[in-house]
């Protein structure tokens, strides 16, 4: 067919059963057969060996029959979370037998947001130990740097806080049980607390300068 802005229309005729199939695949993993076509398209012109399409692999395929008002229902919950109906069923199915969260593009985006703000706290965490560090070797103690190390502990926790509420909302949302959901290790909780002891008892042994007298504003 005519070009129309700068494209041209390219079809051909396969099997019923074929093009269902492949209908069903594209709408599940790359969002409807034109996508798929294009990338197939542009890899044969360009040389490049075909690729598997998004979300393919070693799997089968699960049906479900739904009455015309759920299959209405779950088309909406699929589209408010920005993903497809197969892609919601799955992401709930996978919920409840992997235990683990099921992320959509926008929890993903305030996850690396969060990743990044942690990181941030990190590199100020890592500053005020220096300047702690130099404090123990010289005896000096830097104004105020106990109230800076104590920000940055309740900044950790704060961010800590909002990932432990990011995954309880999202097994929330997918409704999995408080009781299936997972929990730490056994004894993790115990080891961490002996390796943290175990560096205080350290760090009290180091050796330790002190000036005669601090100023009163460094006191």
């Amino acid at each position: 067919m005519a070009g129309r802005n700068g494209q041209e229309l390219l079809s051909t005729w396969v099997p019923t059963d074929v093009a269902q199939a492949f209908k069903r695949q594209a709408r599940d993993t790359e969002g409807g057969t034109s996508a798929a076509l294009r990338r197939i398209i542009t890899e044969a012109v360009e040389g490049k060996p075909p690729t598997a399409p998004k979300g393919a692999g070693a799997s089968s395929q699960v049906s479900v029959r739904l009455k015309t008002d759920e299959r209405r229902a779950l088309a909406l919950v699929a589209r408010e979370r920005g993903t497809t109906p197969a892609n919601w069923i799955r992401s709930l199915a996978l919920v409840h037998l992997a235990r683990k969260p099921a992320w959509n593009e926008s929890e993903l985006e305030d996850l690396r947001r969060l990743a990044y703000e942690v990181a941030a706290i990190g590199s100020n965490v890592n500053q005020i130990a220096r300047a702690l560090n130099v404090a123990v070797q010289s005896g000096v103690f830097p104004p105020h740097q106990h109230l800076a190390a104590q920000e940055a502990a309740e900044l950790v926790r704060s961010q800590m806080h909002r990932l432990t509420a990011a995954i309880t909302g999202n097994y929330d949302y997918w409704g999995l049980p408080q009781d299936e959901r997972p929990t730490p290790t056994p004894g993790a909780r115990e080891r961490r607390d002996a390796l943290a002891e175990d560096a205080e008892r350290r760090r009290k042994l180091r050796p330790r300068k002190r000036p005669a007298r601090f100023k009163e504003d460094e006191a």
